[in-house]
C-alpha cells in the first residue's frame, strides 16, 4: 500500500509540473493513410492512421473490433499485400523506405530503399508473381516535383527507375495492375494542375499518354472494366469518365469530383465510386450512376474503396472519417471504426468560453459546445472540393459563419450552417485561409497560393473583400509561393502575411491597410514559415516556426533570432509567464522552453503523437491551450482542470473537500458554495460521471462499478469559474 501511495504521489507531481498533462478532446474517427483487404479473407482489413508515427491496424471481424500490429517510424501512405501469400506485406511512405512483413504485420524490417527525396505513395505486387513489386512515389529536388515509377523484381531490395516527368508540382495518385495481363500497368495523379494518365503494356519498357479527352485537372483513380479487354473507367476531379479503347477517346458519364474507383469482378459486375460524402454505384458497367446513399455515410474524399470479390454487393469504403461497411450495394452503411480518436484537424477556431469549431481532413466542420469534450457536425455539408480549409465565426453577428475550401471558393451562411452562399475569391486560387477584419464585419481576409494559369506556379497572395465576400480584389501578389497565415491588428491598421517565397521565408507586413508591404525575414532560415505568434502583452516581439527552428524578433520583425530546435511546425508564447515558450515540431512532438529558449525541453506526458500541426491558447482562459496532432485529432491542456494554474481562479471562493481521497468503495464530498455541476473526468479528460450534491452541497458518493483505478479529477464549476480537485480510485480487488 505504501509502495502505491508513493507510486500516486510521483503522478501528482508530474501531473502538476509547469508542463501539464495534454488531455485527448476528440472528435471521433480515423483518418485513414492507407487501406487494404486480404485475398481471399473478406472479413480482414489492415488500415494506415496517423502521421508520424503511424499505426497498422488489423481487424478480423469486419471491423467489429480492431488492434494495433505496428507502429512505424514514418509516414506511411502505401500498403500492399501479396495475393499469392497473405502474410507477406509491403508498406512505403515518406523516407522512401520501403518496409517488408513475413507473418501478417506482426512484425517488420526495412528491406529496400528508393532514391533520395522519393515519398512512396502507392505499392502494387504483379498478381502472378509476387517477388517483384512496382512503386508509384513523388520526388522532390530543389524548387521541382517529380511523378515516378519504380520496379523490383527481388521483393523489393533494389528498384529502377521506369518513369519520371518533372513539374513544378506532382500528385502521385494510383498505380493499378491489370488482374489478368501483368504486363499492362496504368498510373494517374496530375503535374501542376495538368492531368497524368500513362499507360504501358510492356512492363515499362515504353509508356503512352492517354489524357486527351479527360477535362480535369488530376486523375485519382483508374480501373479495368471485367469482360471487356480495352475499358477503363477514369476518377476525376470533374468526374468519371469512360473508354471502350484502352484510353485513345474518353466519354464522361458522370459530372461531379470522384476519389476513387472499383469494379467488382464477379456478376452483377457492379462499378463503385467513391465522392463527397457519398458513394455511387453503377450497375451497367460504369455506363450510368446513380448513388442511394443514406446519412449513415459521411466524410468526403473516399479515396479507398474495396469490394468483396465473392459478394460484390458488400463493399468497404474508408475516408478521413473512418472505414464504412455497405452488404447491400451501398443503400445502408454501418461504421466500422467506432472509438477511434485520430482525426486530423484542419484549424481549431475558439469563440466564446467553450465552443469550438474544428474542421477535420476529408470531412465537414464539427463544433463543441463544451471545450471539446463533445463534438457534432455543424450545419448542412456542400460539395466543396478538397474540403474546408478554415472558417470564421462573424463575432457581431454569430449566427453568420464563413468558410473557404480547397477549390477556392467562399462560402457564408447567415443561419448557423443550415444553408450556404458559394462565391468565387479569384482564378486558379488555393485557398488556404479566411479571417474577419477586426472591426468592419462586411470585409474579409482570404490568404493562399495564386496561379496566373492552370499550369504556372503558385503564387503568394491575399485577397480582400469589403461585401461579405460576393466580391474580391487582391491585397497582394507576390512572386511563386504560398501564404500559410495572416494576422490583423485590432484596429485593421497592421497587417502581417506568412509563408514561403520561392525556395526561402517569407513576412510581409503593413501598417497602412494593405498598401504597402515590407519584407521581414533578415535572420531567417528555413522554408516555409508555418506559423507566426506576438506576444500577447508585447506588440513587437513576434515569434515564428519553420524547419530550422523557433525564430523570435524584438522589434517588430526587423531582426530575428534563432531560437534552437529543427522541424518547427507551430509555435505558442506562454500566456501568463513571457519567458516561457511552447513549440510544435513534426516528429518529434511538444518542445518548452523557461528561458527563451537557452535550453529546450521535450513534453510527452498524455501526447500519443509526434507531428503538431496547431498551438492556441483560449481566448478568455489563460492557462487553456489547444493543439492539433496529425493523425490523433485535438488535445488541450488545462482546459478542464488537470495542471490549472491558481491565476486563473485568483479570488475565487469555492472550496472543495474530499475525505479520504484515496477511494476503494467511496468518500464524502462537499463544495461550497453549491456548484452549478460537479463532475469526474479521467486523466486523459473524459467526463466519466455527474457528481450529484444534495441542497447543502454534500454528499456521500459511491463510487460506480464501471470507473476502474486510476487518479480522477473533481471539477466543480459555478458562473465562469471552475475547481478541480484530485482524487486516487483504488483497485477493486
Amino acid at each position: 500500500m505504501k509502495k502505491l501511495l508513493n507510486l500516486v504521489f510521483f503522478s501528482l507531481i508530474l501531473m502538476n509540473r509547469g508542463a501539464g498533462v495534454w488531455q485527448q478532446l476528440g472528435p471521433q474517427g480515423v483518418n485513414i493513410r492507407a487501406f487494404s483487404n486480404v485475398p481471399g479473407y473478406p472479413d480482414e482489413l489492415f488500415i494506415i492512421s496517423g502521421w508520424f508515427p503511424s499505426y497498422l491496424y488489423h481487424t478480423g471481424n469486419a471491423g467489429s473490433t480492431w488492434a494495433v500490429r505496428e507502429t512505424f517510424p514514418d509516414i506511411i501512405s502505401a500498403l500492399a499485400i501479396n495475393p499469392r501469400d497473405v502474410r507477406v506485406m509491403f508498406a512505403g511512405g515518406r523516407t522512401g523506405k520501403i518496409y517488408r512483413s513475413t507473418n501478417s504485420g506482426y512484425t517488420w524490417f526495412t528491406v529496400g530503399m528508393l532514391p533520395a527525396g522519393s515519398w512512396v505513395r502507392q505499392l502494387a505486387l504483379n498478381p502472378q508473381n509476387g517477388s517483384e513489386i512496382w512503386a508509384l512515389a513523388e520526388v522532390t529536388a530543389g524548387d521541382s516535383a517529380a511523378i515516378a515509377v519504380f520496379n523490383s523484381t527481388d521483393g523489393g531490395v533494389n528498384w529502377q527507375l521506369k518513369l519520371r516527368r518533372w513539374s513544378y508540382e506532382a500528385q502521385a495518385n494510383c498505380l493499378v495492375i491489370n488482374p489478368v495481363q501483368s504486363g499492362n500497368i496504368i498510373i494517374c495523379g496530375a503535374l501542376t494542375n495538368r492531368p497524368v494518365l500513362l499507360i504501358s503494356t510492356d512492363s515499362g519498357a515504353s509508356w503512352l499518354n492517354r489524357t486527351t479527352g479527360l477535362s480535369a485537372t488530376t486523375v485519382n483513380a483508374v480501373s479495368f472494366v471485367p469482360t471487356l479487354d480495352s475499358a477503363l473507367l477514369c476518377a476525376t476531379d470533374s468526374g468519371i469518365f469512360y473508354s471502350s479503347d484502352f484510353g485513345r477517346t474518353w466519354d464522361r458519364r458522370l459530372i461531379a469530383p470522384v476519389w476513387s474507383i472499383a469494379v467488382a469482378p464477379v456478376f452483377p459486375y457492379y462499378a463503385y465510386a467513391g465522392g463527397e460524402n457519398l458513394v455511387y454505384r453503377s450497375s451497367d458497367l460504369g455506363f450510368t450512376w446513380r448513388t442511394d446513399t443514406n446519412p449513415d455515410f459521411t466524410g468526403s474524399q473516399t479515396r479507398f474503396l474495396a469490394i468483396n470479390p465473392v459478394r460484390p454487393l458488400e463493399l468497404y469504403a474508408a475516408n478521413g472519417y473512418g472505414v464504412f461497411l455497405t452488404t447491400n450495394g451501398g443503400y445502408t452503411w454501418t461504421v466500422r471504426t467506432s472509438g477511434f480518436y485520430n482525426l486530423d484537424c484542419a484549424f481549431i477556431n475558439l469563440y466564446g468560453t467553450d465552443t469550438l469549431f474544428a474542421a477535420v481532413d476529408g470531412y465537414w466542420i464539427v463544433r463543441s459546445a463544451d471545450g471539446g469534450r463533445n463534438w457534432q457536425q455543424f450545419g448542412k455539408m456542400f460539395p466543396g472540393v478538397g474540403g474546408v480549409k478554415w472558417m470564421a465565426v462573424n463575432r457581431i453577428h454569430p449566427d453568420t459563419v464563413v468558410c473557404v475550401t480547397g477549390d477556392g471558393k467562399f462560402h457564408l451562411s447567415i443561419n448557423r450552417g443550415d444553408s450556404w452562399n458559394t462565391y468565387p475569391i479569384a482564378d486558379n486560387f488555393q485557398a488556404a485561409g479566411i479571417a474577419y477584419h477586426p472591426r468592419a464585419t462586411d470585409t474579409l481576409y482570404s490568404w493562399g497560393g495564386k496561379r496566373d494559369s492552370v499550369t504556372g506556379p503558385s503564387r503568394f497572395a491575399i485577397y480582400r473583400s469589403i461585401d461579405r465576400g460576393q466580391h474580391w480584389t487582391p491585397l497582394l501578389l507576390r512572386d511563386a509561393g504560398m501564404c500559410y497565415g495572416f494576422f490583423a491588428s485590432s484596429g485593421g491598421d497592421t497587417l502581417i502575411a506568412w509563408g514561403g517565397n520561392r525556395s526561402g521565408p517569407a513576412v510581409f507586413r503593413s501598417i497602412d491597410r494593405g498598401r504597402n508591404w515590407s519584407p521581414l525575414v533578415n535572420g531567417i532560415n528555413g522554408s516555409p514559415i508555418l506559423d507566426l505568434k506576438i506576444f500577447p502583452a508585447e506588440p513587437g516581439r513576434w515569434l515564428c516556426a519553420t524547419p530550422a527552428g523557433v525564430f523570435r524578433t524584438d522589434n517588430y520583425g526587423a531582426t530575428w533570432t534563432n531560437l534552437g530546435l529543427t522541424g518547427v511546425t507551430c509555435v505558442l508564447p506562454d500566456t501568463i509567464n513571457p519567458n516561457y515558450i511552447w513549440a510544435g515540431t513534426d516528429t518529434q512532438g511538444f518542445f518548452w522552453t523557461t528561458n527563451q529558449g537557452v535550453s529546450w525541453w521535450r513534453d510527452t506526458l498524455g501526447v500519443p503523437g509526434r507531428s503538431v500541426s496547431i498551438l492556441l491558447s483560449h481566448p478568455q482562459r489563460r492557462s487553456a491551450v489547444y493543439a492539433g496532432i496529425r493523425g490523433h485529432s485535438l488535445f488541450g491542456k488545462n482546459v478542464i482542470g488537470i495542471g490549472e494554474s491558481a491565476a486563473d481562479y485568483s479570488g475565487s471562493s469555492v472550496r472543495v473537500s474530499i475525505s479520504p481521497v484515496v477511494v476503494k468503495g467511496g468518500c464524502r464530498i462537499i463544495v461550497q458554495p453549491v456548484p452549478e455541476r460537479v463532475e469526474l473526468y479521467d486523466a486523459a479528460g473524459r467526463r466519466r460521471v455527474e457528481v450529484r450534491l444534495d441542497r447543502c452541497g454534500i454528499v456521500n458518493w459511491q463510487r460506480p462499478a464501471a470507473l476502474e483505478a486510476g487518479v480522477y479529477l473533481l471539477v466543480a464549476r459555478t458562473q465562469n469559474r471552475q475547481l478541480t480537485r484530485k482524487l486516487l480510485l483504488l483497485p477493486w480487488q
